[in-house]
């Protein structure tokens, strides 16, 4: 039971993670011109505006970014394997439900509602792409549609 507890608080935890960066790494520091997250808004943001939620690149940050967040996460391995297996799955949930969704806008429209309305309506909120667990917790969830 204390290993499937764990895992739990690791998938809760990569839900935290990515609500984070999201949050104030790329819409926060991304917003000034010469950050190294500014690639968010200025790329991924206004191609998905532009093209009614489509952007078929797949993000090289995100390539690089997700290994270098689970690697400095690996201590939590050490503790619990459980625990850090629950952060790699939703780091691999992240990348796979991200880049699908913005291949199939109607998809995300109908059953992702929430990110769908973080790059069409309001981008000030919802910052949550798998599941808006953070979003409901901090009252930043925009309301659908």
């Amino acid at each position: 039971m204390h290993e499937v507890l764990m895992f739990v608080l690791g998938i809760l935890y990569g839900n935290l993670i990515e609500f984070v960066v999201h949050k104030y790494l790329f819409h926060g520091l991304g917003k000034k011109k010469n950050s190294i997250f500014a690639f968010h808004i200025r790329n991924h943001h206004m191609k998905a505006r532009k093209n009614n939620f489509f952007d078929s690149r797949f993000s090289i940050n995100e390539l690089v970014g997700i290994p270098v967040l689970l690697a400095t996460h690996y201590p939590i391995w050490l503790y619990s394997p459980s625990c850090y297996v629950g952060i790699c799955l939703y780091a691999i949930l992240f990348v796979a439900v991200h880049n699908f969704i913005h291949h199939y806008p109607k998809i995300a429209e109908k059953y992702f509602w929430w990110h769908w309305n973080h790059h069409m309506r309001n981008q000030n909120k919802s910052w949550a792409v798998v599941i808006p667990i953070f979003d409901i917790f901090f009252g930043t969830l925009e309301k659908k549609p």
